[in-house]
């Protein structure tokens, strides 16, 4: 019973939380344990996601949707992730399409990481913020009774501006952003300057002047950001083939497509 009590509290659970769950009620046996869960497998009880780390599946608690939660399964996966990326995008309801792949921040050295479960790529915190700042604008919340970590919205839209590989590219972080009616300013400015990538900065401010009105952005948030802009010109994507134009007050050389939303006119490829 103390092992149903357990899988019914942590439906996703690493070994070590069960090794202190039982430890704390004074019934930690190792060779217990490790019987407990050969049967529990055998059984169909739990599914192993990865090395360590466990889920109950609908057949031993039937309703609980676990299997099916991606979000969840990716915020337990290791004790400093962060979900990020698009997939923030989509756990804020902002995204504008879904992706295959579950994004997030951990120090762990998972990857990527395929299972029946879904698509998970784990990504390293971002190296530029220190280690004990790597929380700096996530929140926590409950999830069928677990806590999982989120990028805010304010740091998703940098994040996403500083990896658009993992966001969907220009035209989703653009569509997607652009459905929601405000945006903490100095929250944006403060984390993408503690992120500290002069090109990241660049794009943060383009975006921000290019939506001033929507998010009523002033000037002399724009000239903050532009202070820490590149020294030289730094292109906004590398590999971009089409027409661009280079922006000043940026030094930041802007696919025309971007400046001009192409995605917005009828019968234009998206990008």
């Amino acid at each position: 019973m103390r092992f149903e009590t357990f899988f019914k509290k942590y439906p996703l659970f690493h070994y070590n939380e069960l090794v202190e769950y039982l430890s704390s009620s004074g019934h930690f046996n190792q060779n217990t344990l490790k019987a407990a869960l050969q049967y529990h497998l055998a059984k169909n009880h739990l599914a192993r996601i990865r090395r360590g780390y466990y889920l109950v599946t609908n057949d031993y608690l039937p309703g609980t949707y676990v299997e099916g939660d991606h979000l969840l399964i990716a915020g337990r996966m290791a004790d400093d992730a962060v979900i990020s990326y698009h997939t923030a995008m989509e756990f804020h309801a902002l995204a504008y399409s879904v992706a295959a792949t579950i994004y997030f921040n951990s120090d762990d050295r998972i990857g990527l990481l395929l299972s029946e479960y879904g698509q998970y790529q784990q990504l390293s915190h971002p190296s530029r913020l220190k280690p004990d700042d790597v929380y700096s604008e996530t929140k926590l919340y409950d999830r069928m009774g677990m806590d999982i970590r989120v990028t805010t919205i304010e740091r998703t839209l940098v994040d996403c501006l500083h990896r658009p590989e993992l966001s969907g590219g220009w035209e989703e972080i653009w569509r997607s952003f652009e459905s929601i009616n405000f945006l903490d300013i100095e929250r944006v400015i403060n984390y993408a300057v503690r992120l500290g990538n002069a090109t990241t900065i660049a794009k943060v401010g383009f975006f921000l002047e290019q939506h001033q009105k929507q998010f009523s952005v002033n000037e002399e948030q724009l000239n903050l950001l532009a202070h820490h802009k590149p020294k030289s010109r730094h292109y906004m994507e590398k590999a971009h083939k089409g027409p661009v134009k280079s922006l000043q007050r940026w030094n930041l050389v802007v696919p025309l497509a971007v400046i001009n939303k192409v995605w917005e006119e009828p019968n234009n490829d998206t990008l």
